[in-house]
């Protein structure tokens, strides 16, 4: 069954990671597994040194400077069908500094962005339609 946005949005607080899917200018599609937290109807996606990186600027990064467009998809799955769910937040992005407010946040949520400079930037996600569905 179709999720109205309430029901959406109680779901994706608490999950805190999904696939964040930006556009890129060759192959199209890049998803990418990520961690976020939820603040006041906006999505914060860290840029962290925690995690082994393959270059020194993230592909999402580029692709997010070209096209803002993104999706975040969020979803459960269990062997139990009647259990599963998924929601798509689409989203205009941006990238800042992490704020004193973002690092707070994002270290009360995921403890390795406790330890100073773990979080580098955030991608701020600001949703522009948010659907979802749910088994019966």
């Amino acid at each position: 069954m179709r999720l109205d946005a309430p029901s959406c949005w109680s779901r994706i607080g608490p999950a805190g990671h999904g696939t964040l899917g930006t556009v890129h200018p060759e192959r199209g599609v890049d998803a990418v597994p990520v961690v976020f937290v939820v603040v006041d109807g906006q999505v914060i996606v860290p840029v962290d040194t925690v995690k082994a990186k393959a270059g020194r600027r993230l592909q999402r990064l580029a692709n997010v400077e070209r096209d803002p467009r993104i999706v975040l998809l969020v979803d459960r799955y269990d062997d139990d069908w009647a259990r599963l769910w998924w929601v798509r937040v689409h989203a205009e992005a941006v990238e800042v500094d992490a704020s004193p407010g973002h690092l707070a946040v994002l270290a009360s949520a995921f403890p390795a962005y406790a330890e100073p400079s773990s979080v580098t930037g955030v991608l701020l996600l600001t949703p522009t339609e948010v659907t979802g569905w749910s088994a019966p």
